[in-house]
């Protein structure tokens, strides 16, 4: 039999939130394993089912209200109220291995770990934790990155997303650090790219995921609204969540741009083929910021293991990827015509689009499979279990 494994996270586990797609990866991942897993979540809304199974996978979700990306003024008091009712809960439930999914539930992990005698795992989704604090929480951010590597050395193995973080942990000390990649599951995955799409009239570009101030949208709606100006076979998909604090700007970024530009809403992550297989291209005009410099972020992943090339700023390594294998462009997110000629250029040669699709669905079998995931996954807990079948 299996070990007990408890994944935790400070979010609700719904299909579209940040970090859902990874942690249910690694669960589904750790359950064909013949490992028995339970998902712990916090449920900010509160309004979702307590007991739940979601894809296989049960969840328990304790009822804490709170708001997501509120800041860690707003958020203190409830994190700690989940700190204790997380508490209990594991009071009441045997685990072997704890999962803990991003620093701010690590704190809540190793007091679990003191009671029960689990093992846990890091599991450190960003490669700088809360850098897109602004103003004066700014100040706090060396103590936060202080607070990671003490963190990272309190756990019992921590895994990663890419080899930055790796270099950062393993230079401060930290002895078990494995890359788990953030890879698109089979289920969001395409087998071959549709050759239906090089024969459309129209181009559809397209960004995916939750929509935030400082995520990069807006170089990528000018770079758009320049290139419509001279031509009117483009079209732009924006598809997933609008945080509410954001949602005034935002409107006023695609403002005056409908019927080009497409505001898809929120979508489960089950329908991530369906909305990769209505547009050619991905621009993904990240910032070259501290937090987003060294990210892996699933979108490239998702673009590509669906035979959609991308357009996308040079952040964790990802650069190199995109000009090895020839699946799209690279670009500053700053450069706004820069942005236009790259989606210029794959709006006017179909040949070219074709190629890099079919690059870019090959590229993503060959260096970015399920089964490198897979396999790091188990292995992270078979390492601080030896003794437990699986």
């Amino acid at each position: 039999m299996g070990a007990r494994i408890v994944e935790l996270i400070s979010q609700s586990y719904l299909p579209w939130q940040g970090r859902y797609a990874r942690l249910s990866a690694q669960a589904k991942a750790l359950q064909r394993a013949g490992h028995d897993v339970t998902v712990l979540a916090c449920d900010r809304d509160g309004r979702h089912p307590s007991r739940e199974v979601v894809d296989g996978v049960p969840v328990e979700r304790i009822r804490v209200r709170s708001e997501e990306m509120g800041g860690p003024l707003r958020q203190f008091g409830p994190l700690l109220r989940f700190y204790r009712l997380a508490t209990e809960w594991a009071g009441a439930h045997r685990m072997d291995v704890l999962v803990c999914h991003n620093l701010d539930v690590m704190p809540l992990g190793l007091r679990i770990r003191k009671r029960t005698g689990c093992r846990v795992i890091f599991d450190s989704h960003e490669p700088h934790h809360y850098a897109m604090w602004e103003g004066g929480l700014r100040l706090l951010l060396p103590l936060v990155e202080r607070l990671d590597v003490a963190m990272a050395r309190a756990a019992d193995a921590v895994t990663v997303t890419n080899s930055y973080q790796v270099r950062k942990y393993t230079q401060s000390g930290v002895r078990r650090v494995r890359i788990v990649g953030n890879f698109t599951p089979p289920a969001c995955r395409v087998g071959r790219v549709d050759p239906s799409k090089f024969e459309e009239a129209e181009t559809r570009f397209g960004r995916f995921g939750t929509f935030f101030r400082g995520v990069g949208l807006e170089p990528t709606v000018e770079a758009f609204r320049q290139l419509r100006a001279g031509r009117d076979d483009i079209a732009l998909l924006l598809g997933g969540r609008v945080l509410e604090a954001y949602q005034r700007a935002f409107d006023d970024a695609v403002g005056g741009l409908a019927p080009s530009v497409q505001v898809l809403g929120t979508y489960d992550s089950a329908r991530t083929p369906d909305l990769y297989a209505r547009v050619h291209v991905s621009v993904l005009t990240y910032p070259l910021s501290r937090f987003y410099r060294h990210i892996t972020p699933l979108k490239f992943y998702d673009s590509i293991s669906n035979g959609v090339p991308v357009i996308m700023s040079d952040i964790g390594g990802l650069g190199e990827v995109i000009r090895k294998h020839e699946c799209g462009f690279v670009v500053d997110p700053n450069d706004v015509e820069g942005i236009r000629v790259a989606m210029d250029r794959l709006a006017s040669d179909r040949n070219l689009l074709r190629t890099m699709s079919e690059n870019a669905l090959a590229t993503a079998d060959r260096e970015f499979s399920w089964g490198h995931l897979e396999r790091a996954t188990r292995e992270s807990v078979a390492e601080l279990l030896p003794g437990v079948p699986g």
